[in-house]
């Protein structure tokens, strides 16, 4: 459970910052700034990782869509090549506001 915790305090923090990243910006500022999609990018590995190591029992005290965030994640790492930057701004704009609120709601 102590775990738990800091997996989920892991998954805020990086949903935090990948927010105040793109704060401000439009998606064609996002689209034309390298270092934020990477920095975004980054956050949205560390949340899928962590989600990956939340226990079950956690896992079902949030109505949160687990198995698409560990998915992201290993699209991210594995496809690199092919980042889909619409999708991680479509994510980081509309999702994680929501994947916080939900958190922090507990």
């Amino acid at each position: 459970m102590l775990r738990d915790k800091a997996y989920i305090e892991d998954i805020l923090i990086m949903a935090k910052d990948a927010v105040s990243f793109i704060e401000g910006l439009s998606k064609e500022d996002f689209s034309k700034d390298l270092k934020t999609q990477y920095a975004v990018i980054r956050c949205l590995e560390v949340i899928g990782e962590a989600a990956k190591k939340v226990s079950d029992k956690t896992k079902m005290k949030y109505d949160i869509p687990w198995p698409q965030i560990a998915k992201m994640r290993d699209l991210l790492i594995h496809s690199y090549g092919k980042v889909d930057y619409t999708e991680v701004w479509i994510t980081a704009k509309n999702d994680l506001p929501e994947l916080i609120r939900i958190l922090e709601s507990k």
